[in-house]
């Protein structure tokens, strides 16, 4: 029997099939939406629904309705104190140890992430992972975007890298949604007002990639995955043990998906301020 441990606060009524599938995970989807089937190791999130006892090679059907999701022919109905919240909460921002504690999370990112991530736009140096063609086309897409992003032309920026790079969500789209969540952290920090730069960047994004479409619109929203949470309340409210702990779990996420996101982060944050 399926046991509910959370369900996200964002998931659209519908029939869903199978999108992909993998050991902790089956992606549905029903048009441009998507539901997530995760186990805990994944952790919650806008679109995820995590449950323990889950056959995952098992699922082919998902139904969503107002109370209650169908996974196959089992029916489980949706309790509101098991809802995941999405949202970043700030209380008391302390600008002065938020970056410092973004620089613990810019050294933990460097060091811990893998050679084909965007964290060569942080050290030069990792620069020599790139060697193919290919690689090396992509690490000039990248720094020519980044070259808009810094002079504010931000729609040619994200023009040049969506849907370029590794991974299931690639490389510049995981940058870009990363940045986008930076736009929606500020906004609260600091009581700005984003919320058209946001719409232009992610009218930009979006692509014939429904699967990227549907990170993107979550961070357009600023709705964050458990993973990113974590990591943006530590570096609010902790210190650099558990911003490296955290650092270490975002990057678990595919190849380079997690780094790349958090790039995009890091440089949305000091584009704007520093």
């Amino acid at each position: 029997m399926i046991k509910l441990v959370s369900f996200g606060d964002d998931l659209v009524k519908g029939t869903y099939k199978v999108h992909s599938r993998f050991n902790e995970v089956v992606n549905f989807c029903s048009g441009s939406s998507f539901v997530f089937i995760v186990n805990n190791s994944i952790g919650g999130g806008p679109f995820n629904i995590v449950a323990d006892d889950v056959k995952f090679s098992e699922l082919e059907n998902l139904v969503i309705t107002e109370d209650h999701f169908q996974l196959n022919d089992e029916k489980i109905f949706f309790e509101f104190s098991k809802t995941y919240d999405s949202k970043i909460k700030v209380m008391n921002f302390d600008e002065k140890k938020f970056f410092q504690n973004l620089d613990h999370f810019e050294k933990a990112l460097i060091e811990n992430s893998s050679g084909k991530s965007l964290t060569f736009l942080l050290d030069e140096s990792r620069k020599k992972n790139f060697k193919s063609s290919y690689e090396i086309e992509l690490v000039r897409r990248i720094n020519s975007a980044l070259e808009c992003f810094t002079s504010s032309n931000f729609v040619e920026g994200v023009k040049l890298i969506k849907g370029i790079g590794f991974g299931l969500t690639p490389s510049g789209d995981d940058f870009i949604s990363g940045f986008l969540l930076a736009l929606n952290c500020l906004q609260k920090f600091y009581a700005v007002d984003y919320s058209e730069l946001i719409r232009h960047i992610y009218e930009a994004a979006k692509g014939n990639n429904a699967f990227t479409n549907a990170f993107l619109l979550a961070a357009k929203n600023g709705s964050l995955f458990e993973k990113f949470k974590n990591l943006i309340h530590s570096i609010l409210y902790s210190g650099q043990n558990e911003i490296l702990e955290n650092t270490r779990t975002l990057i678990s996420f595919g190849e380079t998906s997690g780094a790349d996101q958090g790039v995009g982060f890091l440089f949305g944050i000091k584009r704007n301020l520093k």
